[in-house]
């Protein structure tokens, strides 16, 4: 019988990152005992989607449980009463108890909050990188450039999320060898269409993502700005949050575009997914990005993109088949595409058609699965 293996993944909250929540759905239907090791767990949306499955145990990291190691261990918390040491310690401590025989630190964010502990942490170890940490911070921090290169060199694999990521950590890992590209994953059964692509009186443009400065939303608005110079009717709906609400909503007041962009809040999948069959044009005008998922999403469901060529977005979407690109800042071309697109609905429809096959070709969790579990089983047969 094949061995059981014992699987630790590191993250944030859990299972709120969807892309974590399907890989440990889907690792669960092979021979993997997984423990995730997260700060926090909503436990709604984990029992609503790990209920019935087994093989899983969920470690928090919270307050509570640190309190309770420094009393079994006060010396630690005498010798370094820093939060991030303690917490660091218990998860070194818990780990080592666990015995895993692989370790996956899902954000090289979080491996370098534990970066203390690595080394001595009994597994072998993973970091993924994905996006805003290498692309945005590790460009300006000189401190950070020396951990990210010693966690590279004490990992045992690098995972990336495109050939852009990978070039991006190629100078802080002196062992190119270690790493390897996994794209991200879409659950095509979920995001399906399931209504009739239709024209439109109002043109319908949706974006999904935080509201911050990586995601482009001024960059998006100078765009939209140009559609409505052209007498162009539609509305731009942005699901999502974050600290650049308040300066957004100037901006659309600046540029008298009220009645036109939408601040639609955070939305669940469900309520997503309902948006994506209402909408005409699903519109990416970030400035950084690894890939982002919300396009696979949005490919996934038929939808054409208009993209911005950030990150790894031109080895998902090729200009003038499944998708249209522009550069980052080219707000001019950005809604061009836009237009283009508008203005031919037999476009829209074979595009979004082509969007899906790519999507099916090399985007699916079946495929990502199989990648991890190859990385995975190699590193234990010292394959890798």
């Amino acid at each position: 019988m094949q061995k059981q293996i014992k699987l630790a993944i590191v993250t944030g909250r859990f299972p709120e990152e969807t892309f974590i929540a399907n890989k440990v759905a889907a690792l669960l239907k092979y021979n993997y005992l997984i423990t995730v090791f997260c700060s926090n767990v909503n436990q709604q949306q984990y029992r609503r989607l790990f209920e019935n499955a087994h093989n899983i145990t969920i470690a928090v990291l919270d307050k509570k449980k640190l309190a309770l190691y420094l009393v079994a261990h006060p010396l630690i918390f005498f010798k370094h009463k820093r939060k991030s040491i303690l917490l660091s310690y218990l998860l070194r401590d818990e780990v080592n108890k666990l015995k895993p025989d692989i370790m996956h630190f899902e954000f090289s964010g979080i491996a370098v909050y534990y970066q203390n502990i690595f080394a001595s942490l009994n597994a072998r170890k993973i970091i993924s990188c994905r996006g805003t940490a290498e692309k945005v911070r590790l460009q300006i921090d000189e401190k950070l450039k020396e951990k990210y290169t010693y966690l590279f060199n004490e990992a045992d694999a690098i995972h990336c999320v495109s050939e852009d990521m990978r070039n991006t950590i190629l100078p802080y890992c002196s062992q190119s060898e270690k790493i390897f590209v996994n794209f991200p994953s879409v659950d095509t059964a979920k995001f399906k269409r399931t209504k009739p692509y239709t024209p439109q009186t109002v043109a319908t443009i949706l974006s999904v993502g935080r509201l911050n400065f990586q995601k482009g939303y001024l960059n998006g608005l100078l765009a939209v700005s140009e559609l409505k110079k052209k007498g162009v009717i539609f509305r731009w709906i942005i699901v999502g949050e974050g600290k650049q609400r308040e300066e957004i909503i100037f901006h659309i007041h600046q540029m008298q575009l009220q009645d036109f962009v939408v601040l639609a809040g955070i939305k669940n999948s469900d309520e997503i997914i309902e948006l994506h069959q209402q909408a005409d044009i699903f519109f990416l005008p970030s400035f950084s990005e690894g890939i982002a998922n919300v396009v696979l999403e949005a490919m996934s469901m038929e939808m054409p993109v208009v993209s911005t060529r950030c990150g790894g977005m031109d080895e998902v979407i090729t200009h003038g088949i499944n998708g249209l690109l522009a550069d980052v800042y080219d707000h001019e071309t950005l809604a061009a595409c836009m237009f283009q697109l508008m203005d031919n609905f037999e476009l829209r429809r074979i595009m979004g058609q082509a969007a899906r096959k790519r999507v099916l070709e090399q985007f699916t969790m079946e495929r990502q699965t199989d990648v991890f579990e190859n990385v995975y089983k190699g590193l234990l047969s010292n394959k890798f």
